[in-house]
C-alpha cells in the first residue's frame, strides 16, 4: 500500500517541474534572438531530413524537423522542444518511482534529486540537446524496466524495446544502461527469470527495426559519425599507455564527482541524523539499481582505458547518474526513516538554486557586458544581416555564413533562404548552390586587417561559387552588440555573389 497523500506529493513535484521549464522558456524567449552553439546546428540542420547527419544519432535532429515543419522556426520552438522532453524526462521519472517506492515523499525527492545534476539545471538550459533527447530515453527505459520486472506483459517489454531504440537514436553510449541493467538483474532469483523470457527476444526485435536505418548510415559513416568524440576523447597523447589509462580513469572519476557531489551533500544534509541506517538498509530495490550503477562504472572505467581516453566530460555521464536519485530514494525507504518535512527540506534549496540558474543565464548578458565581457548572445547577427540586406536593398537567396552561429543566426531571422557553412555535417543540395544573390558573411574582429577565414574560401571554391578568393570583394561592418556598453561593436565581414 502506498502511503496516503503519496500521489499528491509526486503530483505537487511534477506541477512544480512543469512551472519550472515553463519559466525556461519565457526566458529564453525573452533573450536577443542569438543562438548558443548547438542551438546553431539544430537550426541549420532542420533544413534536412536525413538518416544521420553527423557525430550525433538523429532523434533530436527528427524531432526539431517535425517542431519547426509543424510551427516554423523560432526560438520559442526551439526552446519549448527542450524544456517539453526535459519535462517528460521528470514525469516518467516520477513513474519509474511509482513503481518502486510506497512513499509518496520519496517519490518526490527522487524526481527532485535529477534537478541537482548540473548537466541538466544548468547545461541542459545553456547547450544541450541530443543529451537531452537520451535522458528522456533514460526515464522512459527505467519506468519500462521496473514495469517488466513486476508486471511483465507483452506491452512492457515492447516499450522497453522502444525506450532502448530512443536512447540509441540519441546517443550512441545509452548501449550501456540497458546492458547495466540486464546484469544488475542477473543475481537476484525472484526476477532473473524475466531476462529469459520469449518476450525480451521480441524487444530486441522491436528496438532493432527502429534503430536499423540508422545503424545502415552509421556503418557507412563510421568515421563521421565516431571520429570526432574520439578524438576529443583523446586530449593527453603523451606519455605511456599506463599513465593514460590513470589520467583517463582520474577524469572519469572526477567527472562523475561533479556530477553526484551537489546530489550527496544535499541528500547528506536531508537525511543527516539517518545516514547510518540508510547506509545499511538493502531491498531487492536496493540491490539491483545499486549493482546496476556499480556496473554502469565499471564498464566506464573499461571504455576509458579501452578507447586510450583522458578526457571525459560531466554531460557524457549524466545518463548513467539518472538513477542515483532513485537509489538514495530507495535506501531511505528500506531504512524506514521519517519523512516529516523532508521533502520540503530537500526541494526548496533544489528549485532555488535551479531558478537562480535561470535568471543567471538570462541576465548574464546583460551584466556581462557592464564587466566587459560578451557572450553568444550578444552576438548582433541578426541585425548585422538586417542591416546589409537593406543596403543593398534586396534580400540574398542563398546565405554562407563563415561559422555554425552565423549560419543558424541567419536561418533563425530568414527561415526561407537555403544556408550553408564551413565543415557542415549535411551539405546543400547542388540546386542551391546556384541561388544567386548569394550572401557570404563572417566574424572579423580586426575589420579588413583579418583575411577571409580560409574555410570560407574553400567552401566557396569547392562549391563553385567563386574561382578564387579573388573573386570575393569584402566589406565591413560593425555592429553594437546586444546590450552594447559604451558603445562595444562587433566587426563583420561580408560579400555578395551574383
Amino acid at each position: 500500500m502506498r502511503e496516503t497523500g503519496g500521489s499528491r506529493a509526486l503530483g505537487v513535484m511534477l506541477a512544480a517541474v512543469a512551472g519550472y521549464y515553463l519559466l525556461a522558456v519565457l526566458l529564453r524567449v525573452a533573450l536577443p534572438p542569438s543562438l548558443e552553439v548547438d542551438e546553431s546546428e539544430l537550426v541549420y540542420i532542420s533544413q534536412f531530413l536525413a538518416l544521420g547527419y553527423g557525430r550525433q544519432p538523429p532523434l533530436y535532429d527528427w524531432l526539431q524537423h517535425g517542431m519547426i515543419s509543424a510551427f516554423g522556426l523560432s526560438i520559442a520552438v526551439l526552446s519549448v522542444l527542450k524544456n517539453l522532453l526535459l519535462f517528460l524526462t521528470a514525469l516518467f521519472y516520477g513513474l519509474a518511482a511509482r513503481e518502486v517506492l510506497r512513499s509518496g515523499a520519496l517519490q518526490a525527492i527522487a524526481v527532485a534529486g535529477i534537478l541537482t545534476f548540473p548537466s541538466i539545471f544548468l547545461m541542459s538550459q545553456r547547450d544541450l540537446s541530443h543529451t537531452v533527447a537520451a535522458i528522456l530515453a533514460a526515464g522512459l527505459f527505467l519506468h519500462a524496466f521496473f514495469l517488466t520486472l513486476k508486471r511483465p506483459s507483452l506491452a512492457t517489454y515492447l516499450y522497453a524495446g522502444v525506450a532502448v531504440a530512443m536512447g540509441l537514436l540519441s546517443k550512441y553510449n545509452f548501449t550501456l544502461l540497458p546492458l547495466a541493467a540486464i546484469l544488475a538483474v542477473l543475481p537476484e532469483a525472484d526476477y532473473r527469470r524475466r531476462i529469459f523470457d520469449w518476450r525480451m527476444a521480441l524487444a530486441i526485435v522491436v528496438a532493432a527495426v527502429l534503430v536499423l536505418p540508422h545503424a545502415v548510415w552509421f556503418l557507412q559513416n563510421l568515421d563521421l559519425a565516431t571520429g570526432g568524440t574520439v578524438r576529443e576523447m583523446r586530449e593527453a597523447e603523451a606519455g605511456s599507455r599506463v599513465l593514460r589509462a590513470l589520467i583517463g580513469v582520474g577524469a572519469l572519476a572526477f567527472a562523475l564527482l561533479r556530477g553526484i557531489v551537489p546530489l550527496l551533500l544535499l541528500f547528506g544534509f536531508v537525511f543527516r541524523g539517518d545516514l547510518g541506517a540508510i547506509l545499511r538498509a538493502s531491498s531487492p530495490w536496493t540491490r539491483i539499481v545499486g549493482r546496476m550503477l556499480l556496473i554502469l562504472f565499471a564498464i566506464l572505467a573499461v571504455v576509458v582505458v579501452a578507447l586510450d581516453a583522458t578526457s571525459i566530460r560531466e554531460k557524457w555521464l549524466v545518463l548513467y547518474l539518472l538513477p542515483l536519485p532513485l537509489y538514495l530514494a530507495l535506501k531511505a525507504e528500506a531504512a524506514g526513516v521519517s519523512l516529516d518535512g523532508r521533502l520540503k527540506t530537500f526541494a526548496v534549496p533544489v528549485f532555488a538554486v535551479s531558478v537562480a540558474t535561470l535568471g543567471y543565464l538570462f541576465l548574464g548578458p546583460m551584466i556581462a557586458p557592464r564587466i566587459g565581457q560578451y557572450t553568444r548572445f550578444n552576438t548582433p547577427i541578426a541585425p548585422l544581416y538586417d542591416a546589409v540586406v537593406a543596403e543593398r536593398g534586396a534580400a540574398p537567396a542563398l546565405v554562407i555564413g563563415g561559422d555554425k552561429q552565423i549560419a543558424g543566426s541567419i536561418r533563425l531571422n530568414a527561415p526561407q533562404l537555403p544556408v550553408m557553412m564551413p565543415n557542415a555535417p549535411v551539405a546543400l543540395p547542388a540546386d542551391a548552390l546556384h541561388k544567386r544573390p548569394a550572401l557570404v558573411v563572417w566574424r572579423s574582429p580586426k575589420g579588413d586587417m583579418a583575411p577571409v577565414p580560409p574555410a570560407l574560401v574553400e567552401l566557396l571554391t569547392k562549391s563553385g561559387l567563386i574561382a578564387s578568393g579573388e573573386d570575393l570583394h569584402p566589406a565591413y561592418r560593425a555592429m553594437p552588440y546586444h546590450y552594447a556598453a559604451g558603445g562595444d561593436t562587433f566587426e563583420f565581414g561580408y560579400a555578395w555573389i551574383d
